[in-house]
């Protein structure tokens, strides 16, 4: 619906990239000599030149579900320090209640935080919690920092004419543990050992240990990881933030079976569904299979979806005999069911 001003209000899920260019990129305050990334389109983490270190700062909240959301807050946030090729360290939060929330609530939500944060060998050193009007169910907001060295700092805007772009694990992991926590009753006729390994998915949304595989091998020269808008939309941003084209094969893109029943039933692509866990990795054509076989040894599956081309040669996706532009996901097929 058009407001009073004429333009139109925001969906549900990210902020359209047209509006961010013109609302939010040109307020960035003083400039910085010290600033090696800072805010863009497909970028995830900014990273900053400290003394003969780089720090690496990345923020997201978790607000797609209500279910285990400390410790998706420490893996979203993580993964983004890792795709820069840097080793996430310290994080802080902010928690948000609604006003009928209780003590166990909040103790189950930080008891997450520091089960994941343990894993990873992260220190919680701060965050702020509050109980908030208007809330129907908890926020978390939150903030990583992690280190590397100016050689192996990466960014999705390294990507280069010719890479060859590989995907690890399957499309829509997140997405889907979210799905069956959150609507069990619409998938109430699924078998229940397939629920069962579907909820499992989100022990998989980590990508920490691939992304550092990765980064340390010469020829990989951007990684980006797909969230909201599913992998089809992380290739996108991957694209864009190189200023690039893109050709990708949407029959090359792996999708877990659990992932495509939940979908069917619920009539969602998986392609475009949140898909942290998976890592997009953009590597020189010559160093791909040594890549893919580094990253097999993490264990990960790893599988061949795309390739950058040329700004002139546009951004496409292949699914069967169709050729269609690919184009920004507007909005999250999770979102689709709110």
């Amino acid at each position: 619906m058009p407001t009073a001003k004429g333009t139109r209000r925001f969906k549900v899920g990210k902020v359209p990239p047209s509006t961010l260019l013109r609302a939010v990129y040109p307020y960035l305050g003083r400039k910085s000599r010290s600033l090696l990334i800072g805010p863009g389109i497909g970028r995830d983490a900014a990273a900053i030149r400290y003394v003969k270190k780089v720090l690496v700062f990345s923020t997201d909240p978790i607000t797609g579900t209500a279910t285990h959301i400390g410790r998706h807050s420490v893996h979203i946030n993580a993964n983004d320090i890792a795709t820069a090729g840097a080793r996430p360290i310290w994080y802080l939060c902010t928690i948000l209640l609604p006003p009928d929330a209780d003590e166990i609530s909040l103790r189950q939500i930080m008891a997450d935080v520091d089960d994941a944060a343990k894993s990873l060998g992260i220190t919680v050193v701060g965050g702020h919690t509050e109980v908030t009007p208007g809330l129907t169910r908890p926020i978390i907001a939150g903030f990583m920092v992690g280190e590397t060295t100016r050689q192996r700092l990466l960014s999705s805007e390294g990507g280069r004419e010719g890479d060859k772009v590989l995907l690890t694990k399957t499309a829509g992991l997140e997405g889907t543990a979210i799905l069956v926590s959150d609507y069990g009753n619409e998938l109430k006729d699924l078998e229940p050992k397939t629920l069962d390994r579907a909820r499992k998915f989100s022990e998989q949304i980590s990508v920490v240990k691939e992304a550092l595989t990765a980064a340390r091998i010469r020829g990989v020269h951007a990684m980006h990881d797909p969230t909201e808008g599913g992998v089809l939309n992380g290739l996108w941003e991957l694209a864009e933030a190189s200023n690039l084209g893109i050709e990708v094969d949407a029959d090359n893109i792996p999708v877990a079976p659990e992932t495509g029943r939940v979908c069917r039933v619920l009539g969602l692509d998986p392609l475009r569904l949140m898909s942290s866990g998976s890592l997009l990795v953009a590597v020189d054509h010559a160093k791909a299979e040594t890549v893919g076989r580094a990253l097999e040894r993490v264990p990960v599956r790893v599988s061949e979806v795309g390739r950058l081309t040329s700004t002139s040669n546009g951004r496409y996706v292949a699914r069967g005999p169709r050729r269609l532009k690919l184009e920004a996901v507007p909005t999250d097929e999770l979102y689709k069911l709110a």
